[in-house]
């Protein structure tokens, strides 16, 4: 397992990643648009030449960051690989002088808000239909 920034080529494998992780469609050109402005902000997990997970967030303000995805492929799941992007992505925010770090979860989803808590994270706030499929959302923060 190798923990690295995004390349081009894994483009490719982390929408694949993205579409059976999450529950959203991500255009590709997303990352692509975003990834130049905070390279670091962009983290792979790669598996034999494979990428199986990946953290993507953005600087959202003055010391601030956002998380939009955290996707790790469901067969590599309960290994750790989750924290380890999230620390890595601490490791960067801080770097930067980011103090902040916020994200949204589905209000269903009570396995990521339970992981996201262990990492210190807590609620802020809903947000009633959220999600492009009408589901709630709850926004959460971290302090580094």
């Amino acid at each position: 397992m190798q923990l690295r920034y995004f390349l081009g080529r894994d483009l490719t494998d982390i929408c694949q990643v993205a579409s059976t992780s999450l529950r959203e469609m991500y255009d590709p050109s997303l990352f692509l648009q975003l990834v130049p402005f905070w390279p670091e902000g962009l983290i792979v997990i790669e598996d034999m030449g494979r990428v199986v997970g990946f953290v993507f967030g953005v600087m959202s303000g003055h010391q601030q960051a956002r998380i939009l995805m955290l996707a790790v492929d469901q067969r590599y799941r309960g290994a750790g690989l989750g924290s380890m992007l999230c620390q890595e992505f601490f490791r960067e925010c801080g770097k930067r002088g980011i103090k902040q770090i916020s994200l949204e979860v589905r209000v269903s989803n009570r396995s990521a808000m339970r992981f996201y808590q262990r990492l210190g994270f807590f609620n802020v706030r809903m947000a009633s239909c959220y999600y492009s499929d009408g589901e709630d959302g709850i926004f959460l923060m971290r302090y580094l």
